[in-house]
């Protein structure tokens, strides 16, 4: 080793600097720069480390082409607190983010590490370092559900405010964290902040309805509606969470355009959207009329006059009659005069199915432009999986 200490010695210049040198002469695409410090940090070699800064002088602040220090490496590696204590001790900057603006804090919330988090807020971290593409670290620890560092966090003065996007509790809701919304609110989060989108909304578009009720709980209003302009509720129904609708119908406000306002009559109108057979022209006709139900008179219009194209056999004359109301935009009356020619009135039950696939459906209120129906709204309820922040590339 001391043999090494001076080949390095020799060139006249720090030995860490010479050994990213070395490591970047070796690499072709001169794409890293890591130096010994940031891959034993990584690999959490306490040893190595420590021989490498209190021996070799080596520089605890030095960056690769990303930005990353070995501070970085040791807690985007292994994890290692004793290295990461190390650095610190030895004068690393808590708080040097790299070029993408991830600061160490935000690492050590991603990865659920409350030891390091605890080592970084102790020697001068700041709580509230703001990523771009992330937000703040109490954002990163709620995404992915770790609620003892987002506990820390918030007990150091977190609040994630210069982050506008998504609020800390609404995130959580992305990793389905009711530990995490749990902690937030009893920090005294708001249960009715978000820009366009609420809590609320996220929990109801989820089905989750752990987190619904305890919002609710907590005087949480489900008659925000998200940036469509649906209410919680509808969010709900249309997704198909029937818990959720139960939960959420006694607080939210009657909706006029619902003719039976009843907790049996909103899950029906859901079912009506959902899991449809593109080729079922039944299911066209009553979703027309769900459509007419709720007030949505172009999506109804659309869905009837798919059913009629794909009924070739419906009389002529109250098809057209249907058709030329709808060119003067008299949606109502247009749409009873068309269910009257269809037979397809509230009392009906159509049993014919089309023999033939679905026609391009005219709309455009008239003015001779195709369009499809309406798409099918089938219930999905994929959960992606938990974001990490992107972190060096520190592999060899």
């Amino acid at each position: 080793m001391k043999s090494w200490r001076r080949s390095w010695t020799m060139r006249g210049r720090p030995w860490d600097e010479a050994a990213a040198a070395a490591d970047v002469d070796d690499d072709p695409d001169k794409s890293r720069r890591h130096g010994p410090l940031h891959l034993g940090a990584a690999a959490g070699k306490l040893e190595l480390c420590k021989l490498l800064v209190e021996e070799f002088k080596a520089n605890v602040d030095a960056t690769d082409v990303q930005g990353a220090t070995p501070l970085i490496f040791a807690i985007q590696g292994v994890g290692c607190a004793a290295v990461v204590g190390l650095v610190l001790s030895h004068g690393a900057d808590a708080n040097k983010a790299d070029n993408g603006g991830i600061a160490p804090l935000h690492i050590a919330a991603e990865r659920g590490s409350y030891e390091v988090a605890e080592l970084l807020l102790s020697r001068g971290a700041n709580v509230d370092p703001i990523c771009e593409n992330h937000g703040a670290p109490v954002h990163v620890a709620a995404r992915n559900g770790h609620a003892e560092v987002l506990k820390l966090l918030l007990q150091n003065e977190a609040d994630g405010r210069d982050f506008p996007v998504h609020t800390p509790m609404v995130v959580s809701l992305v990793a389905s964290s009711l530990e995490c919304l749990n902690v937030l609110i009893e920090a005294g989060a708001d249960v009715n902040a978000g820009s366009q989108v609420t809590p609320l909304t996220v929990a109801a578009d989820k089905g989750l309805s752990d987190c619904t009720k305890c919002l609710l709980e907590t005087h949480a209003d489900a008659n925000i509606p998200d940036e469509s302009g649906k209410m919680p509720i509808e969010i709900a129904m249309q997704k198909g969470w029937d818990k959720c609708v139960k939960l959420l119908f006694p607080v939210t406000n009657p909706l006029l355009e619902y003719a039976d306002w009843s907790i049996d009559g909103v899950i029906q109108n859901g079912k009506i959207a959902l899991d449809m057979d593109p080729n079922d022209s039944t299911l066209y006709a009553k979703r027309s009329v769900c459509f007419q139900n709720m007030g949505e008179k172009e999506s109804a219009l659309a869905d009837a006059n798919a059913y009629r194209d794909m009924q070739p056999d419906l009389p002529k004359s109250r098809s057209e009659e249907g058709a030329a109301l709808k060119l003067a935009e008299e949606y109502c009356q247009g749409i009873e005069v068309l269910m009257s020619g269809l037979n397809l009135g509230p009392q009906s039950d159509p049993a014919d199915k089309a023999s033939r696939g679905r026609p391009a459906v005219p709309g455009g209120r008239g003015r001779g432009k195709a369009a499809a129906a309406p798409p099918l709204r089938r219930s999905s309820r994929a959960r992606k999986p938990n974001v990490r922040v992107s972190g060096p590339e520190w592999t060899t």
